[in-house]
């Protein structure tokens, strides 16, 4: 898209300049970049030119939306008009660089600026706090002439964002008086760390709370593994006065999958349906996933049909469901409805594909998707692609091209690819692939886990090689390793019990 130099002599009226300001805010604001953009183009083909309210609102699209070159040209424009002097233009120009991930060119730009107000000085603090750059970010914060709330909130923020609770502690505990933000980053440092107590004593402390505050905790539990704490939170939530929106729905959906709790996912379906954000696109992907985690397939597509807007994470659900399934074949049907209805695939498409493929034997339509990732769609595998595709070799007993498979592989091949191998090797039977597959994973790690320690052992166990499958086992225990106890989840009457492996008994 190119932008029309404006011939910067012409006078608009100043009420009809307004206007147009207007129209290209309000677009920006419903995420309409491009037609904002597109607005700017027909104001100055008709002689308006773009002031000091117009510049920040059409960087702030440039940069939500990625657009570099146009953000460039903006840029260019400002300068040409003298607008890149003032302070609300230097400070889009500096948040445009950041969203566009050009965290240099957002330093020039502040350096640049020759008055900073606490606005810029913040702002700049936030590109180095979102970006993970936490050392520039305090030297920033050090520097500034006068930090506020919002400053304090950006450093917890960012120290949330690397799991540094103790960091994010500190700044936290000098806060002269703290708001809900500060509150909110708190608890996210708390549960990047792991540290799930004290996010609950945080919680529970908290003056007020708000559905973002909901909503951490319930993603927290989550993230820590622990569904059934989330789901109990959800129920908490809607019996109070905080209306849950798409994000708590859509937590507690994805806790439901973790449990395979059928009951309790249809429960959470019927209220998203009741306060109307069953049709969200975020919504939708969680119900799909749900639904196929918790077994019935039928009412992933059901969900998915009924759906009138499906992007292109409800489409990848829909495709890991069917894997999930062993549907390969009715997987690789909707790649071409896909294509039909212009959803451009994208990295996880294809590794749904390849596990649908690998899940029903389908090795000559894996192979050839495999092959026309590159060619077809520009897509470069990942180490998930190239695990799916030894998987299914493996399987289909083709060592030979498995391994050979990965010798190609342009990085070193991790877990997922050569646990794989390995895999295949104990179900078939197969000790002497299975020793080459010891050997690369030997070669790569440093250390065995409990789970490498005991494949190797199932190997041996499966080829009937009883004396070397307990010497791995011993050489696991005498390492110090204890191996992870496996557990299963039921749900029985609202209520989810947990069972360990090896417990003999339960009251």
């Amino acid at each position: 898209m190119a932008l029309v130099t404006c011939n910067y002599t012409c006078l608009s009226p100043s009420h009809d300049l307004q206007r147009w300001n207007k129209i290209i805010k309000a677009q920006v604001l419903k995420g309409n970049a491009e037609h904002a953009i597109q607005s700017y183009i027909d104001m100055q083909r008709l002689g308006f030119c773009a002031d000091n309210y117009t510049f920040p609102i059409l960087l702030k699209a440039a940069g939500n939306a990625s657009y570099l070159r146009i953000g460039v040209t903006l840029h260019g424009q400002t300068v040409k008009t003298g607008f890149c002097d003032h302070l609300f233009v230097q400070t889009a120009l500096l948040k445009m660089y950041s969203s566009l991930g050009l965290l240099v060119n957002a330093r020039k730009a502040f350096d640049k600026m020759p008055v900073r107000d606490v606005v810029a000085w913040n702002s700049m603090l936030d590109v180095y706090a979102s970006g993970g750059q936490m050392d520039n970010a305090i030297e920033i914060f050090d520097t500034m002439p006068l930090q506020d709330l919002s400053s304090f909130n950006i450093m917890i923020s960012g120290f949330a964002g690397m799991g540094s609770v103790t960091s994010a502690r500190s700044v936290f505990d000098g806060i002269p008086e703290k708001d809900i933000v500060s509150w909110n980053s708190m608890i996210l440092a708390c549960m990047n760390a792991g540290d799930v107590a004290e996010a609950h004593t945080l919680f529970e402390a908290m003056p007020e709370r708000n559905v973002i505050t909901w909503n951490t905790m319930i993603m927290g539990y989550l993230n820590n593994q622990l569904p059934t704490k989330a789901i109990d939170l959800f129920y908490k939530m809607k019996a109070g006065n905080t209306k849950p929106d798409y994000l708590t729905v859509t937590g507690a959906l994805s806790a439901c999958a973790h449990l395979g709790s059928l009951e309790t996912g249809m429960e959470i379906h019927t209220y998203a349906k009741m306060l109307g954000q069953a049709s969200s696109p975020h919504v939708v992907t969680a119900l799909i996933d749900m639904y196929a985690k918790c077994g019935s397939i039928g009412s992933s597509l059901e969900v998915f049909y009924k759906s009138k807007v499906k992007d292109i994470y409800c489409w990848n659900a829909i495709l890991s469901g069917l894997a999930l399934h062993g549907f390969g074949s009715a997987a690789l049907k909707f790649l071409g409805e896909m294509r039909e209805n212009r959803i451009k695939p994208d990295d996880i498409t294809f590794i749904a594909l390849l596990s649908a493929c690998s899940h029903a034997g389908l090795v000559e339509e894996g192979c050839q998707l495999f092959a026309c990732m590159g060619k077809q769609f520009g897509i470069t595998p990942k180490a998930e692609h190239y695990g799916c595709m030894v998987d299914l070799l493996s399987k289909a007993r083709f060592f030979d091209s498995a391994l050979q498979l990965i010798e190609t592989m342009s990085f070193e091949p991790g877990e997922s690819v050569l646990g794989a191998l390995l895999g295949a090797c104990v179900i078939h039977q197969d000790l002497e692939n299975g020793e080459k597959a010891m050997k690369l994973i030997m070669d790569r790690a440093c250390s065995l886990s409990d789970g490498e320690y005991m494949m190797f052992a199932n190997l041996y166990a499966s080829c009937g090689q009883w004396e070397e499958a307990q010497r791995w086992r011993n050489m696991m225990n005498d390492s110090g390793i204890v191996k992870t106890a496996g557990c299963s989840e039921i749900q029985i009457n609202g209520r989810v019990h947990k069972f360990l492996a090896g417990e003999i008994g339960r009251d």
